[in-house]
Order: structure tokens, then C-alpha cells, then sequence
């Protein structure tokens, strides 16, 4: 394998890469962005489910700490209970709540569903069991730090296990509450007799003294976020797969029909083309036999005039009989030069160039000086011609074969003129020979390009000259046309060629 060969080895790698890497990435970016989202959705359903149980917490500590703790204190007040009288299964929320949730994880066990971590943790506890770890504390200092945090969640790793870690603060320690945590001294003597130490003492009012927080297990629901996942994202990249392809199938026939659509119009043209071609050559082989046949018949019938006169001795008659043979001979000898100039077109072709169009008309003009004086005709070229891209000699033809026939369809014109100029149509430069002669009727505007075609058939020239010029113009990639406001209001020819300056 060469050099070249391994380059385009290589693109066609990179290309099959880069068309590979596509569907990947997709379905990377799918398949993350839907586990995010149902993992979402399932988090936050066992999101809602922990704030009601939490929130159901908080109402049952409200009504301990307002219903319960003023009806207790208004009996003792009254003398109905003793002034030392404490008891935390009815007087402490966060006993009761803890003790309560215990049965609610007893319940959920025989009812054959998995128990709920809930912990009411505080960095100063009466009960060891609700010391808060480091964690914890780092949150309780959250929480009391910045008051507009009311909620923390985070899916947490336990023994290979996923659960969902939510907390939220405790209720904020009010001024009733100092009553039994605030100085030992000042609580009542049941507490502190209860509870010999400083735990659960000489807090302050204003903050949060503890968290409550709750831990479910989340691995099934993440396990099952993953299959879904999976399954989406599977059918979804099949889909786009699906669409990607039936796409780029798509592409492929719409390309391949346009390709068929465009061979099939190319065939057509030509098609059209060869059935002009060859009603073309009908008529050129009908044209050619006929005005060939014309001298032909004029030389084979002068020349049996000439044996006559030969045997007669009227050499005076001679002399005529022979000019009408040579002038015969010279039409014939017309007739096949431009025959075979025609014929040319299109296969012989010189090398285009850059032609200045103000010294290749003054040429041709310089050589139809003679006909030009003769027919006491003027003639104008429009200064500053731009340059034409294209066969030189080719080039010269078509301006002598207009302007020649510009000369023989001048007509009777009292001030015969003809004009050489240039226009702008959509940006196309389109070159035109004008002239104030006998003009064409609008129904041979298309009919005086074809071979042999001659408005005055007692005209000069043998008809030839504008299929000439057509045929040229069209080799050169641009077209050639009349234009004439009818008889006897003159004619314009106007050429353009495929490349202008």
C-alpha cells in the first residue's frame, strides 16, 4: 500500500469514526439524561414520603409542647399534680415521638415492608441514644447559621445499601422551653432527678438544639431507574437509529432519484437534440441536393450549348455559355466551402483567449471595406468595447457573417447604416449588429439560423452565414437571436458567449 493509498485509507477511517462516534454520544447524552430523570422522579417521591412522616412528627410535637405542657402545668398549678411531677412518656415530645416511631417500624415490619431510620439528634441530649454524630452537628450549625436552609437531603451509601438522607431542623427552642432546659436549678425537681447530669440543660432560646432526620432505603428504586433507563434509552437510540438512517436512506434514494430524474432529462435533451439533428440533416441533405443539383443542371446544360455552338463556329456565343459554366463551377465551389466550414464547428476549435473587441471589429470592417463603399453604407462601433473570452478566427466570422448580412438586406435605405454595440441584460454582456434595412417578420425570427435559409432568394450569398454564426455562438456556450419590429423597421442580432469580463 502507497503513500496516497494510506491517506485515503486514513479519511475513510476518520469518516467511518466520526459517523460511529455520532449515535454514541447520543446515546451517552440519552441514557444520562433519563437516569437523571426518572432517578429524579423516583427520588423525589421517597422525598414527599419522608417530609410526611417528618411533617407528621412536627404536629405531634406541637401538640405535646402546646396542648399537652399547658395542661399539665395549669393541673400542677392547681394542685392537682405534684410540683415535681415529671414523666418523659408524657411530658417529652422527643420521647414520645421516638417511642412512637418505633411502633411505626414495628407496624411497617409486619407488614412485611422495610423499617425507617428516624433520629432526633442534638449535640447536648438527656438521652445518649440522640447524640448527634459529626455530621449531624456540622448540620445543626448549618441550620442555626443560615435561616434560610430548612431542608437537607443526600443519597447516602450504608453498607453497600443506597438511602435517601433527608433532615430537617427541630423546632426552635422557645422561652417555654427553657422551662425544663434551661438552668438545672430552675427545672423541676422530677427532671432532675431523672436526669442527674447537665444534658439536655442550659440551652438557649432562638435556636435550633437538635435535628430531626429520617434515612429510607432507595437502592430498589435506583436499581429500577437503571433498568428503565436502559430499556428507554435503548428503544429511543433504536428510534434514532431508526430516524438516522431512514434519513440518510432517505438522502441516498432522493440522491440517486435525482441523479435518475437528471439522466433521464439529459437523455431527453438528447434525445431532442439528436431528433433536431437529424431534421436538420434531412433538410440539409434536401438543401445540399437541391442547390447543388442547380449549378450542376446549369453546367450539363451550357456545356451541350458550348458542343453546339463548338460545331457551329458561333465562338461569340461560346464566350457566354462558358462565363455562365465558370459562374456555375464558382457557385458549386461556394456552396462546398461553406458546407465544409460548417461542418467544422465544434470539432475544430483554436485555443480561447481574451479578445479585444475594438481591434477584431475594426479588422473585419477593414475587410469589408469594398462591400461597405459600394453600397455607400456607414457604419458605427460603440467606443470601449469589452473584451470577449473565446476562438479569435471563430469570433471574426460571426461579426463578418452579420455584418455581411446587415450589407445584403439593407434594401433601398436612402441613409443605409449599420451599428456594432454592447448591452447589459442581468449582468450578461450581449454584443449586437444593428442595422435600418428591410427588417424580418417576427414568424422567420427563429427560421433565418436554419441552413440554406434566405429571406430574398435573388439575395447574394449562398445562406449559409447565420447557421454558420449560430453554430459557432452555441459552441462557444451562448446563444444568438433577432430582433426586429417587423418589415422595413431594420433588424438587431445579438450574441452572447459564455464567459464576459
Amino acid at each position: 500500500m502507497n503513500l496516497e493509498n494510506l491517506k485515503i485509507f486514513a479519511v475513510k477511517a476518520r469518516r467511518a469514526v466520526n459517523m460511529a462516534a455520532l449515535p454514541v454520544v447520543a446515546m451517552v447524552v440519552v441514557a444520562v439524561t433519563l437516569n437523571y430523570a426518572i432517578s429524579a422522579f423516583f427520588l423525589s417521591d421517597a422525598e414527599e414520603k419522608i417530609k410526611n412522616i417528618l411533617l407528621s412528627h412536627r404536629g405531634l410535637h406541637q401538640y405535646i409542647q402546646k396542648v399537652m405542657h399547658p395542661a399539665f402545668y395549669k393541673a400542677r398549678e392547681q394542685g392537682e399534680i405534684s410540683q415535681d411531677f415529671y414523666a418523659p412518656e408524657i411530658f417529652s415530645s422527643s420521647f414520645v415521638v421516638r417511642v412512637d416511631h418505633g411502633f411505626y417500624n414495628e407496624e411497617l415490619k409486619k407488614a412485611g415492608l422495610p423499617e425507617i431510620y428516624y433520629k432526633l439528634a442534638s449535640n447536648n441530649p438527656r438521652n445518649p441514644v440522640n447524640k448527634a454524630d459529626e455530621f449531624e452537628s456540622s448540620l445543626i450549625k448549618m441550620f442555626n447559621e443560615n435561616s434560610e436552609i430548612s431542608e437537607f437531603k443526600k443519597v447516602v451509601n450504608i453498607d453497600g445499601k443506597k438511602y435517601l438522607y433527608f433532615a430537617i431542623p427541630f423546632l426552635e427552642t422557645s422561652n417555654a422551653c427553657i422551662r425544663c432546659h434551661g438552668k438545672r436549678e430552675d427545672a423541676p425537681q422530677g427532671l432532675q432527678a431523672l436526669y442527674p447530669g447537665q444534658g439536655g440543660f442550659n440551652e438557649k432560646a432562638g435556636v435550633y438544639r437538635a435535628i430531626e432526620s429520617i434515612r429510607v432505603p432507595v437502592s430498589d428504586e435506583i436499581s429500577t431507574a437503571f433498568i428503565l433507563t436502559c430499556s428507554l434509552s435503548v428503544g429511543i437510540i433504536a428510534m434514532f437509529m431508526l430516524f438516522f438512517f431512514n434519513r440518510r436512506l432517505k438522502r441516498t434514494v432522493d440522491k440517486k432519484t435525482y441523479s435518475l430524474e437528471a439522466e433521464v432529462v439529459e437523455r431527453k435533451k438528447k434525445e431532442d437534440d439528436l431528433e433536431k439533428k437529424n431534421a436538420e440533416l434531412e433538410r440539409f441533405a434536401y438543401t445540399v441536393s437541391h442547390d447543388l443539383k442547380s449549378p450542376i443542371i446549369t453546367i450539363k446544360g451550357f456545356t451541350g450549348a458550348l458542343e453546339k455552338d463548338l460545331l457551329k463556329g458561333n465562338y461569340e456565343r461560346m464566350a457566354g455559355d462558358l462565363k455562365r459554366v465558370s459562374d456555375a463551377a464558382d457557385r458549386m465551389n461556394d456552396l462546398l466551402c461553406d458546407l465544409l466550414e460548417i461542418s467544422t464547428v465544434g470539432r475544430v476549435v483554436n485555443t480561447s483567449e481574451a479578445v479585444d473587441m475594438n481591434l477584431l471589429v475594426e479588422d473585419v470592417l477593414a475587410q469589408l471595406e469594398g462591400p461597405l463603399r459600394n453600397s455607400d453604407i456607414k457604419v458605427t462601433v460603440q467606443s470601449d468595447l469589452p473584451p470577449l473570452f473565446c476562438d479569435r478566427q471563430r469570433m471574426c466570422e460571426v461579426v463578418q457573417n452579420l455584418v455581411e448580412n446587415a450589407i445584403n438586406y439593407m434594401g433601398d435605405q436612402v441613409d443605409p447604416h449599420i451599428l456594432f454595440g454592447v448591452r447589459e441584460e442581468s449582468g450578461v454582456k450581449v454584443y449586437f449588429v444593428q442595422d435600418n434595412g428591410i427588417g424580418i417578420d417576427e414568424k422567420y425570427h427563429e427560421n433565418v439560423f436554419g441552413l440554406f435559409n434566405k429571406l430574398d432568394a435573388k439575395s447574394s450569398g449562398t445562406g449559409i452565414g447565420l447557421a454558420l454564426v449560430k453554430r459557432i455562438i452555441e459552441v462557444h456556450g451562448g446563444r444568438v437571436w433577432v430582433e426586429s419590429d417587423g418589415v422595413g423597421k431594420g433588424s438587431r442580432f445579438c450574441f452572447t458567449v459564455g464567459r464576459n469580463f
